[in-house]
C-alpha cells in the first residue's frame, strides 16, 4: 500500500486559514506485474569435533546435521522449482525447450535434458498417488473419458494422447481425477 498525503503546509483551509482535519480517504487500486525470480538457497551445516580427542589421537567422531530431504536427493532443484517446471509444461503447455530459453534469460543454464530427468524422477515419486487415483477410478460404476491425440516434438512412430477421466456421482457432483497420460503405441494402456 502506498499513501500519498497532502503536505503539512497545505493542511490549512484556503478560506479562513484554519487547520484541516481528516474526514476520510480516497482509494484506488492498480495491478503491477512482478516478474518471477530465481534465488540460490545455500545450506550451511557446521561440523563439530572434539579438540581433546584430536590432541590425544583418540578416534574423533565428527557431528553434523543430516542434509535436509529434497524431492530429488543430491539435486539442486527445490520442490517449488520442480512444481513450476511441471505446471508450466503440463498445465500451460510450455515445452521444455522454451522453459530452457526462459531460464537462460534469468541467467540460469538449465538444460531441457535436466528438466526432463527431473520430471521423470517426480513422476516416480508421484506413482503411489497415481495408483490410489487409478484404484479409486476403477472402483466406480461409470467412467467418463476423453482421449485426445497430441502432437509431440520429434516423436516418430508413436501415438500420444491426453486422457481426461471424470467420475460423476448423482449427488453431489464429484470430479475424482483429471489424469494426463502420454502413451506410445507399444506401451499398452495406463
Amino acid at each position: 500500500m502506498v499513501t500519498i498525503d497532502v503536505s503539512i503546509d497545505e493542511q490549512v483551509c484556503d478560506c479562513c486559514q484554519g487547520k484541516l482535519h481528516k474526514i476520510g480517504e480516497a482509494r484506488s487500486e492498480k495491478l503491477e506485474f512482478v516478474p518471477a525470480y530465481i534465488k540460490v538457497i545455500e545450506t550451511v551445516r557446521p561440523k563439530y569435533a572434539c579438540k581433546r580427542c584430536e590432541q590425544t589421537g583418540t578416534e574423533n567422531s565428527i557431528k553434523v546435521v543430516p542434509v535436509p530431504t529434497t524431492p530429488i536427493p543430491k539435486g539442486i532443484a527445490t520442490s517449488s522449482l520442480l512444481s513450476q517446471i511441471i505446471s508450466a509444461k503440463y498445465q500451460y503447455g510450455l515445452p521444455l525447450y522454451r522453459q530452457e530459453k526462459i531460464f537462460n534469460e534469468y541467467g540460469i543454464e538449465l538444460s531441457r535434458k535436466t528438466m526432463s530427468d527431473w520430471i521423470i524422477r517426480c513422476s516416480e515419486l508421484l506413482m503411489p498417488l497415481v495408483n490410489e487415483l487409478k484404484a479409486a477410478l476403477l472402483s466406480q460404476a461409470v467412467l467418463h473419458a476423453d482421449e485426445t491425440p497430441l502432437k509431440v516434438i520429434k516423436a516418430d512412430n508413436s501415438s500420444n494422447y491426453m486422457w481426461v477421466i471424470v467420475v460423476v456421482a448423482i449427488l453431489p457432483f464429484t470430479c475424482l481425477c483429471n489424469v494426463l497420460s502420454q502413451v506410445s503405441n507399444d506401451s499398452g494402456v495406463c
